[in-house]
């Protein structure tokens, strides 16, 4: 019986670690997505440059709340304030991916995927614009669905 009990916990576990739930309709996970592609084919095409093991995505409440820890065999982990101000220790620079909130311009919506370089001194950080990639949503438009009435009682 316990041996029964132990084998199913294992399988429930492994398959909920397996199961990572991706909202693949998500523009900032769409947009990160293409941002780590285009960085993995940077590094297959640079062998002298050796890629990290793990992408550190700077925590956003709107744009990293539904990103996985796995795109496309990259390791991804969010980073809070605190977990920066941790690994910015002693002067460590830090390589950091900024997913921004999407923002009307020139009549689309557009999404910012940015690469910075996070250093630390005391208390202050310095962040280093590396670049990056700008994505449009285009085509986005609104429809009403229905009137939703509200009680003046």
């Amino acid at each position: 019986m316990n041996k029964v009990l132990i084998m199913l916990m294992f399988i429930l576990g492994h398959s909920k670690l397996q199961a990572q739930e991706v909202d693949t309709l998500n523009v900032y996970f769409k947009a990160l997505k293409i941002h780590l592609s285009e960085k993995k084919q940077f590094y297959i095409d640079n062998p002298q440059i050796k890629s990290p093991e793990e992408f550190y995505v700077e925590k956003n409440d709107y744009t990293t709340n539904k990103i996985p820890n796995i795109i496309d065999g990259l390791k991804i982990k969010i980073l809070s304030t605190e977990d920066i101000y941790r690994l910015t220790n002693k002067g460590n620079i830090l390589s950091l991916i900024a997913i921004r909130p999407a923002m009307w311009k020139d009549g689309n919506l557009k999404i910012s995927v940015i690469d910075f370089a996070v250093i630390r001194t005391g208390k202050k950080y310095g962040y280093t614009n590396l670049g990056g990639n700008e994505f449009v949503i285009k085509d986005f438009h609104f429809e009403s669905m229905k009137k939703i009435h509200g009680n003046y009682d």
